[in-house]
């Protein structure tokens, strides 16, 4: 279904960056720095962040290629249902979901977590005890609070988000260069030596695919930006760059954390501090290098800025996903649409709710989130990696802004290593990485809730269900229109007229029509013409293609032309229609096919034409076009003509070479080419009472 984008594109390339960057590096450099080195040692986590780095890098390539040609909001919907169609997209942008959703829950338990290291005494008021961990009034109050307050700024506008995400991940970003430098400059590299390997899990490298497991994790947040592709203002060649930008940032971030941490704090003192109440690496770190308990404050803080940056960007990346699963009526309409501040209003709030929810289970879940968030992040980066290889294949011609280099390497590589990371979840044996039951368990309420919602659907929307959603860009259409005709009516002003010309193929219609076209100094307009503007507007060319027959029936959408075509590509047809009229209407101008001569049926500038020719003359053509033996040029004829009647006869109604559409039918073997050219040309001459040597002498 065509509709124009209905988001303002209210961010910059800054916006985007620091929107993916600060959900990247979050909190877990923080928290965690020191789980990664106890279990795999320095290089053992270097090692890891670069299998994690890599796995994110190969996939961050196919969402920069894929965005940049699709820059529709919903990403990795959009993405999954070009190349695998509605049941795949929803699988997809489900577990992308769950992903953003449970993430963003893991932030409201996290954030009482953190205050407590800054107010030891903050717990207050027990009520309850899940999975040993205690439950206290005073967490729940500040977890929903804070949900509530950014669900609020979410609600006002992606704008304000960004403002807000800039700020943090500037105070975040200041923190961890002060840990850096601070270690750089008073650590010493004995501190590494002592500590290059770990066996946490029994041995080394069950060690360093038990720490690479944690970095999905870690790295979900450039994914957000092809959420929000529709709401960015830049140049889409360069939201690919900025995409791939923020995904080597944030592995060179976790690089200099792990670096900082061993250089400033040997074995010993790393395995105290993991032993003590809080077991914050990371903040014993900068205190020993700026030997001030103080610095171990700015560096909570920053990581307070980390929680939310993340939470922020994940409520965005959330919200907007299920948000394009509403448009496309994979569930209830109602999240598929937008408040007065142009945010989809009733998908956030969703989020919201479940953000709100998760301070009431406390710590205890925390670990439980992550995994499950994980197993559903690289479950979707698999499902755009898959669909990158299909669309590669299946639409070469894809306008592509960013085009990766190498592309079926890089395709290959993303899903085996998505693939890899995806068995490690799921096998019990792969090095203590798989799911627990308890992840196993949020992982099942999740796929219980989307089948539920997917027959729920699938039900009450028929065949709306999965509908497309086609995004009209304004800017690229206009530009598409252009063309390449610049002599525009400069021939002949004041004597405006549009020739259509049907024609059978391999009757020699299509170079008529130029010929006719090259004489007035006009426009033209042939079948791949019309085509490729309406691939420009930003419909695929295989759909283009399967609307040339009634085979591959998608679509089932009313539309202002009527029923005829009902149920046919309704966006491919829409768009070619609208092209023609554009042709049309912006100056003199030859088309050929397209049904131009129906569409074009109720002005009283127009010429209609109808070239044939007989069976063995247009088959004795095609063998010369294409240097085709006779039988495969009459397999290709009979296939081509059948297709063309089919999509003409289900759009209009009538035979494509009905009298009755047209002002003169001509057989082109009577004169030959040339000649049955300049017989349209008298003809227009005469309709349309041009006097070609009074323009001469005019000009």
């Amino acid at each position: 279904m065509e509709q124009k984008s209905k988001f303002d594109k209210v961010m910059g390339a800054w916006d985007i960056l620091v929107i993916a960057f600060g959900a990247m590096i979050g909190w877990g450099w923080v928290i965690n720095s020191g789980d990664w080195i106890t279990t795999a040692g320095f290089m053992g986590s270097i090692i890891a962040m670069l299998i994690g780095g890599l796995m994110v890098f190969f996939v961050g390539l196919t969402y920069a290629e894929l965005t940049s040609a699709m820059p529709q909001c919903g990403g990795e919907h959009v993405f999954s249902y070009r190349a695998m169609g509605p049941t795949g997209s929803f699988i997809c942008t489900w577990m992308i979901v769950l992903g953003y959703v449970a993430t963003s829950a893991f932030e409201a338990t996290a954030l009482p977590t953190v205050i407590t290291y800054l107010f030891p005494d903050f717990n207050q008021v027990y009520l309850y005890t899940i999975a040993g961990k205690d439950i206290y009034l005073t967490t729940i109050i500040l977890g929903v609070g804070v949900a509530v307050l950014i669900t609020w700024v979410n609600i006002k506008g992606a704008k304000t988000a960004a403002m807000l995400q800039t700020i943090l991940t500037a105070i975040i970003a200041l923190a961890g260069i002060l840990l850096v430098v601070g270690s750089a400059v008073n650590g010493d590299g004995s501190n590494i030596s002592g500590q290059i390997w770990e066996a946490g899990t029994g041995n080394t490298l069950g060690s360093v695919f038990k720490v690479a497991c944690m970095t999905p994790f870690l790295f979900i947040g450039f994914d957000v930006i092809p959420q929000a592709a529709e709401e960015i203002n830049v140049p889409y060649k360069k939201v690919g760059r900025i995409m791939l930008l923020s995904i080597i940032l944030a592995v060179a971030w976790y690089l200099l954390i792990i670096f900082a941490v061993c250089y400033i704090m040997p074995q010993s003192a790393i395995a105290e501090e993991m032993a003590s109440q809080n077991g914050l690496v990371s903040v014993k770190a900068i205190e020993i290098a700026f030997n001030s308990p103080l610095m171990g404050k700015v560096l909570i803080i920053g990581g307070l800025c980390g929680i939310i940056t993340s939470w922020n960007s994940f409520l965005m990346g959330g919200s907007r996903a299920l948000y394009s699963m509403g448009e496309s009526l994979m569930i209830p309409k109602f999240f598929g649409k937008l408040g007065k501040n142009k945010t989809p209003v009733a998908a956030i709030i969703l989020c919201g709710i479940a953000c709100c929810a998760a301070p009431f289970f406390g710590r205890g879940v925390l670990v439980w989130l992550v995994d499950a968030a994980s197993f559903g992040c690289v479950i979707a980066y698999m499902f755009v990696s898959i669909s990158f290889c299909i669309l590669r294949k299946k639409r070469p011609d894809m306008d592509r802004p960013y085009k990766v280099k190498a592309g079926k390497f890089v395709g290959v590589m993303a899903v085996i290593m998505a693939g890899f990371m995806t068995l490690l979840y799921i096998v019990p044996a792969s090095f203590s990485a798989a799911l627990i039951w308890q992840e196993w368990v949020v992982v099942g309420i999740w796929l219980v809730l989307g089948v539920f919602f997917f027959l729920y659907s699938k039900r009450k929307y028929g065949d709306e269900f999965g509908r497309d959603i086609f995004i009209v860009d304004e800017t690229k259409a206009e530009d598409a229109y252009t063309g390449d005709s610049s002599v525009y009516d400069e021939k002949h002003i004041g004597r405006h007229f549009v020739v259509t010309v049907g024609c059978e193929y391999g009757s020699g219609g299509p170079e008529i029509a130029k010929m006719v076209a090259d004489h007035f100094g006009v426009a033209y307009y042939n079948r791949d013409l019309v085509d490729k503007v309406v691939e420009q507007i930003g419909v695929d060319k295989g759909l283009v293609e399967e609307a040339d027959t009634k085979i591959g029936v998608r679509y089932a959408f009313d539309t202002s032309y009527g029923v005829r075509y009902a149920n046919l590509s309704n966006r491919v047809i829409d768009a070619q229609f609208q092209a023609i009229h554009d042709f049309a209407d912006k100056s003199s101008c030859v088309i050929v096919g397209r049904s131009s001569d129906y569409i074009l049926k109720d002005r009283d500038d127009v010429l209609n034409v109808f070239i044939y020719a007989p069976e063995e003359d247009e088959i004795a053509a095609v063998m010369k076009e294409k240097g085709m033996s006779e039988h495969k040029a009459r397999e290709e004829w009979e296939y081509v003509e059948k297709s063309q009647h089919a999509r003409h006869a289900y759009i209009t109604g009538k035979k494509r070479g009905d009298r009755h559409t047209r002002d003169i039918l001509l057989n082109s073997s009577l004169l030959g080419w040339d000649k049955t050219a300049d017989v349209i040309i008298d003809l227009v001459e005469r309709r349309y009472d041009i006097d070609e040597e009074a323009l001469k002498k005019e000009a």
